[in-house]
């Protein structure tokens, strides 16, 4: 439970929340109407010069194995696919919050934390493949945006955060979600699927940040939250996160879902991870 009050007072009352820039939200509405042509994703896209750099270098990368150079932002629309287009958006805005740290103590939370999301997110996307590749999308940007809500503190609260919820957390050997809790009356988890339903985000995205610390999930019934929570378990044992020294409830049963049932397949499974996430932060860095 948390107070519904005090969550609603802190997203009046703040003034440095993440939000969604136009042309992100104009290419989302498109991404969501029938027939929407590539052509038209394409002039929405090509109206921001570095999303459309970076979305044709992500079309030619590894990441995606595509046969043919792709040179025009319609074909690479049409080859990618909606979905993708709608993922990789949010991760080109995820990836200009840094930019907006206002100082080094800031930047230190920041940083990690949004390395964290995109980890997580390819994480996801991967464990997807496995078990249903057809959900690799809907995992990646379920992945991308767990902990929005944490980025959002971050952002109004700056280098408090680190001083009143990481430093104690730390200490006492006990969860970030369950500090923020006790200090706020909510968690992170509550304030970012909040925030998606204010940007009109699909419902199964909330859905999978409120539940990505659930304990007993069923795979079966909620396969993105399952995959969401190992993923985020996975890319803080990559070391990308912050409070690294904080305790967290290890769920085996979902590694034996997604088929990480020994060390070697594990490690593999890791590797594969860290070269897509450098592929992917090389392609976010584009232009830069």
């Amino acid at each position: 439970m948390y107070d519904e009050a005090r969550l609603e007072q802190f997203i009046r009352s703040a003034s440095r929340l993440p939000v969604l820039p136009k042309v992100t939200i104009r290419l989302l509405k498109a991404l969501d109407t029938p027939q929407v042509s590539a052509q038209e994703i394409a002039g929405i896209v090509e109206a921001e010069p570095s999303m459309s750099a970076r979305l044709l270098k992500l079309a030619n990368s590894s990441f995606y194995s595509q046969r043919g150079r792709i040179s025009q932002i319609s074909r690479a629309a049409t080859v990618l696919g909606s979905k993708t287009i709608r993922s990789f958006a949010l991760a080109v805005w995820t990836h200009t919050l840094q930019a907006q740290a206002r100082n080094s103590d800031e930047l230190r939370l920041m940083a990690p934390l949004l390395a964290h999301g995109l980890a997580t997110a390819v994480a996801a996307r991967t464990l997807a493949e496995r078990v249903d590749p057809g959900q690799g999308e809907d995992c990646f940007m379920a992945g991308l945006l767990h902990d929005i809500g944490r980025v959002a503190l971050v952002a109004q609260l700056g280098g408090e955060y680190q001083t009143g919820i990481v430093d104690p957390a730390q200490r006492g050997r006990v969860l970030l979600h369950e500090r923020e809790a006790e200090i706020f009356g909510f968690d992170h988890r509550v304030l970012g699927a909040a925030l998606l339903a204010s940007w009109a985000l699909p419902p199964f995205l909330a859905h999978a940040i409120e539940k990505h610390h659930d304990l007993g999930i069923d795979p079966e019934q909620d396969f993105l939250v399952a995959a969401v929570t190992l993923a985020d378990s996975l890319a803080t044992r990559l070391g990308f996160n912050i409070a690294l020294d904080t305790p967290r409830p290890a769920q085996p049963e979902l590694a034996a879902f997604f088929g990480l049932t020994d060390d070697n397949t594990l490690a593999e499974f890791l590797e594969l991870c860290r070269a897509r996430f450098k592929v992917f932060s090389a392609v976010l860095a584009t232009g830069h």
